[in-house]
């Protein structure tokens, strides 16, 4: 993750904005510090995504285990062509982008007659990922512009241009790894922010068997172990720590009472980590843990309701035969 400096590329048609500096450093340190001082331990997921973090993750959605990806896009490439042949002369904004390999699904569909009137703005807390993107994009689909925006998307909705008709992309479950709370304040500001022809495209996770669940987050390879560690490394770049991730070892389960995966890096000896920032040692005993990661899983009849009450509705939804993945098409409730 990459908090400070703008950029602007030599082509026209891209411009990455960096916004994250305006939240502080300080504040960044605090949050992860607050988490980190007594147990339960806890650090935000947001800290997966620096450039090495969101590569880990690129792999994670190619893994045979890891069915949302795979899902969601055969769900995408349904449903592209009826929200993609309306896009002319909007703005198509993803949150927690990340690679472009879910929205060029969306642009596969568009006229190219038309691609030259959309403007995409990807939002995420990775630059790396976002100017990799950007540069893929405006190479395979001639005219598109590019406005990245390096940002939190849980607090800076409000940078967000609102002069044209707009398409919100959230996919990838992403909604899952927010508490309830969360949940609620993220949909009631979109409810808030979109206009009468704006709409957001939603993936949501279903409940399914649990030994589907845990075995997409236990992959064979161990590619989500070294994307959960890794976060220990991010934590060290941000607050100048002496995590040792190799000291840790990855767990994941299925909570039923939450009905979420929770994701751990549990202590594999007793240790003692210093940080500048702290006033005295993080000590933590072999077989404690620091909760880093909620994947919540949805029931589509109890999500609906969370929707209204927020202020928006589904107008459209495809989902896979299993049912185990659900992709909505939500506007804001009359």
């Amino acid at each position: 993750m990459n908090a400070t400096g703008d950029y602007s590329s030599t082509e026209t048609q891209i411009l990455v904005d960096n916004y994250l500096p305006t939240i502080g450093e300080d504040q960044v340190v605090r949050q992860i510090l607050e988490g980190l001082a007594i147990p339960p331990r806890q650090i935000s997921s947001m800290y997966f995504y620096d450039a090495i973090g969101s590569k880990f993750f690129e792999e994670i959605t190619t893994l045979p285990e890891y069915y949302p990806t795979r899902i969601e896009k055969e769900l995408l490439r349904g449903v592209a062509p009826l929200i993609g042949e309306p896009l002319a002369d909007s703005d198509v904004i993803e949150l927690g982008s990340g690679d472009c390999s879910k929205i060029s699904i969306l642009f596969d569909a568009v006229d190219p007659i038309n691609m030259g009137t959309i403007r995409y703005l990807p939002l995420d807390v990775s630059r790396e990922a976002i100017e990799e993107s950007a540069h893929l994009l405006i190479e395979r689909y001639p005219g598109l512009s590019v406005q990245g925006l390096v940002a939190d998307f849980m607090t800076q909705l409000h940078l967000l241009p609102s002069h044209r008709d707009r398409l919100f992309c959230f996919l990838g479950s992403t909604i899952g790894n927010l508490t309830k709370e969360q949940r609620t304040h993220l949909l009631q500001s979109l409810a808030q922010l979109m206009q009468k022809n704006d709409r957001l495209l939603l993936g949501i996770d279903l409940v399914k068997p649990v030994h589907l669940l845990e075995k997409a987050y236990n992959d064979s390879r161990k590619v989500t172990a070294r994307f959960n560690k890794n976060i220990l490394n991010v934590v060290n770049t941000l607050i100048g720590s002496d995590f040792d991730p190799d000291s840790f070892a990855h767990m994941a389960f299925f909570n039923a009472a939450e009905s979420r995966i929770e994701m751990h890096l549990v202590a594999s000896r007793d240790m003692v980590v210093t940080c500048p920032h702290h006033p005295s040692e993080i000590r933590l005993k072999a077989g404690e843990s620091i909760h880093t990661e909620n994947s919540h899983k949805f029931q589509l009849p109890r999500f609906s309701e969370e929707l209204i009450a927020a202020g928006l509705q589904v107008d459209e939804l495809a989902m896979d035969p299993e049912q185990h993945y659900c992709l909505l098409t939500i506007s804001r409730y009359p």
